[in-house]
């Protein structure tokens, strides 16, 4: 019995020594359970920090002449429909963003191109300054020119979209949102400067300053813009398609303007209440020189049957100050004007009108068939083929597309 009590002691030593260790080991366990959560949080913060969206289409066209709307002729067209597009959005603080935009397009042998790349810092929660390369803020559609997916039409109504071939520009911009009563009032500035090659030329704006403005009820948008800027034309590419028909520019006579300045105005207006689509714009763009001055604007309705959006477009355009162009540019070596390019190659009139319809088949993904014909534009080539507008009796063409549209 007194070994029993001798004994007891120790047992009851070894019994706590061994809880303590059993307690000590649930303490670790519990430690590093708290450990390894945090390290989740912290990757997840570090992971929400990087985020990667891009867009993706593809599609088919063909018109039934050689007019070149859109730049798409009897040849069917897969390239210049093809395009993917990657953006990553880095947090460099809470209140601070890196933007980087890379485009690869099927006409360009999907060589990449980096389309927007700035740095965006909010001050407050209603203003936002943003410097680098970004989208010129022209039209209601601007930011989301090439993402397909965001977009009623197969494409942008080329009556004020295609006339201002530069899309990108290096600069800064402020923008300021005044929250009303169910309502916002948006407030942009911007600066810079762009050096593009367009469809027919090679564009320089120096000095460009614009003011846009913005007001919705998130069923109602009404937009303004007004930009200027110094502008040089050299419409290099457009002797290129001359000489081709025979025709060759004296040498520097292809430059249109010369840092001359160019004016742009635009009116938006959209209505969306989540069944009928409709958008309009009016554009004006002003250019000193022999550079056409232009006229445009379209309207578009739609109508949503569930995944199904059929819509309607008016478009039109044309030149203002034709009377400025008489006269012929000189051919090379020649001292008269006889075959030398019409200054009426840059004249521009036409009427678009477009029917078609949309498919979302699947949340992000959107197919979308499209007929567009095109008329009046009989001796006024601008931003069409001259090859073909001012040597042909057609003043009329029809253009076919089917087209997929994806968001990821």
């Amino acid at each position: 019995m007194k070994k029993l009590l001798h004994l007891a002691p120790l047992a009851l030593a070894i019994a706590a020594s061994s809880a303590s260790a059993q307690s000590t080991e649930d303490t670790l366990d519990r430690m590093q359970q708290q450990l390894d959560s945090m390290q989740q949080q912290l990757n997840a913060a570090k992971n929400d920090r990087v985020r990667f969206n891009g867009f993706f289409s593809t599609g088919v066209a063909r018109a039934s002449n050689d007019a070149g709307y859109a730049g798409i002729t009897e040849d069917t067209n897969v390239a210049d429909l093809s395009l993917i597009a990657l953006q990553g959005t880095f947090d460099v603080t809470e209140k601070s963003q890196a933007v980087l935009q890379l485009v690869g397009r099927g006409a360009d042998d999907w060589d990449p191109e980096i389309e927007w790349a700035y740095l965006s810092h909010r001050p407050t929660n209603n203003l936002q300054l943003r410097a680098g390369k970004m989208r010129l803020p022209m039209f209601m559609y601007s930011d989301s020119l090439e993402v397909g997916y965001s977009q009623p039409w197969a494409r942008p109504p080329q009556s004020v979209y295609g006339p201002i071939t530069i899309k990108s520009y290096v600069g800064a911009d402020a923008t300021y949102t005044l929250n009303l009563d169910n309502s916002a009032l948006t407030t942009q500035v911007f600066t810079g400067f762009t050096d593009e090659e367009g469809d027919t030329s090679q564009v320089e704006f120096r000095n460009t300053v614009g003011l846009t403005l913005s007001w919705t009820d998130y069923v109602w948008t009404l937009r303004g813009v007004a930009a200027t800027a110094e502008a040089t034309v050299d419409a290099t590419r457009l002797a290129a398609i001359a000489a081709a028909n025979g025709l060759q520019l004296v040498p520097g006579q292809s430059v249109l303007a010369e840092e001359a300045r160019g004016n742009f105005y635009g009116i938006g207006l959209g209505y969306d209440n989540g069944i009928w689509q409709i958008i309009s714009e009016v554009t004006r763009a002003e250019l000193d020189g022999k550079f056409a001055d232009t006229d445009s604007a379209y309207i578009s309705v739609g109508r949503r049957f569930g995944s199904l959006t059929p819509y309607a477009v008016i478009g039109w355009i044309e030149s203002q100050d034709d009377d400025e162009r008489t006269g012929a540019f000189l051919a090379q070596g020649s001292p008269t004007p006889v075959p030398a390019v019409p200054e009426s190659i840059l004249n521009t009139r036409r009427n678009e009108y477009s029917l078609g319809v949309r498919w979302d088949i699947t949340p992000g993904v959107a197919i979308k068939g499209d007929v567009t014909h095109v008329t009046g534009f009989d001796n006024a080539a601008g931003g069409l083929n001259p090859a073909f507008v001012l040597t042909s009796d057609d003043d009329s063409t029809n253009v076919y597309t089917v087209k997929l549209d994806a968001a990821f």
